[in-house]
């Protein structure tokens, strides 16, 4: 994620870091973009307390910020978190400036296909799909008023020894309550059970099992709006003349 801001080619003076959590990303944008302001956002005071610079408690869905006040709005790994993820990208647009650029990473829908697998062995359903892929992504940002929407994705599988391994791994980043199993009682006992034999089953020769976690990448513009048809079109003076002077074929 950070790496790709070499290639962006604006200089921002404010700069929000949406879902920053402690700042880990602060010392980075502030070399990439030496001079600017940023602001970190996060919803959990206690992320913020662990941080340094200028930082703001705020839900990504109704953001503490005036309208227009950034240039760059950077995000990473924090939007699949938002219940309401186009309201996420309708204040994304709202704070920023004209011209501005979103940049932003989250989870793909592929990301625990290993793990969904098992839970269905289990006859355990998840929620509704919250993860959306790059090409629905892409619509969504369009449809916030953002231009020219880019999008890429990558998958990293990640070798896990077992499925207690996994469970605190996402127990410990927030995500366990949704994804484990129940456990009190026999019948949740079985259950997990059987999630564990399922999960163990997916090893490969090394004997781990590679979880896919799949990480889709965007970006988009906030563009200047064109003008109406009628209103008056200012040409200067100088480009006027040389036309007038310009021979014809």
């Amino acid at each position: 994620m950070l790496e790709q801001l070499e290639w962006v080619r604006i200089e921002p003076a404010c700069i929000v870091d949406a879902g920053a959590g402690p700042g880990g990303a602060r010392g980075e944008l502030l070399r990439r973009f030496p001079g600017s302001r940023v602001l970190s956002l996060d919803s959990s005071l206690g992320m913020l307390r662990a941080g340094t610079g200028e930082r703001i408690c705020g839900d990504m869905q109704q953001m503490p910020l005036a309208a227009g006040c950034a240039q760059l709005l950077f995000s990473n790994l924090a939007l699949h978190w938002c219940p309401a993820m186009g309201a996420a990208l309708a204040e994304f647009r709202r704070v920023l400036d004209s011209p501005g650029l979103v940049f932003f990473s989250m989870f793909g829908p592929d990301t625990l296909g290993e793990l969904r697998r098992a839970r269905s062995r289990a006859g355990l359903e998840d929620a509704p799909e919250t993860l959306l892929d790059m090409h629905h992504l892409g619509d969504a940002l369009v449809q916030a008023g953002f231009a020219d929407p880019v999008m890429s994705a990558e998958r990293f599988p990640v070798p896990y020894a077992d499925y207690a391994t996994l469970e605190g791994d996402l127990r410990r980043c927030g995500a366990g309550g949704a994804m484990m199993p129940r456990s009190s009682g026999l019948a949740g006992r079985r259950r997990r059970r059987v999630v564990e034999e399922a999960f163990a089953a997916q090893r490969g020769a090394d004997g781990m099992v590679a979880v896919s976690i799949e990480v889709v990448y965007g970006q988009a513009w906030v563009v200047p709006p064109k003008g109406r048809r009628g209103e008056p079109t200012e040409v200067p003076l100088e480009e006027i003349s040389l036309r007038s002077t310009a021979k014809r074929p």
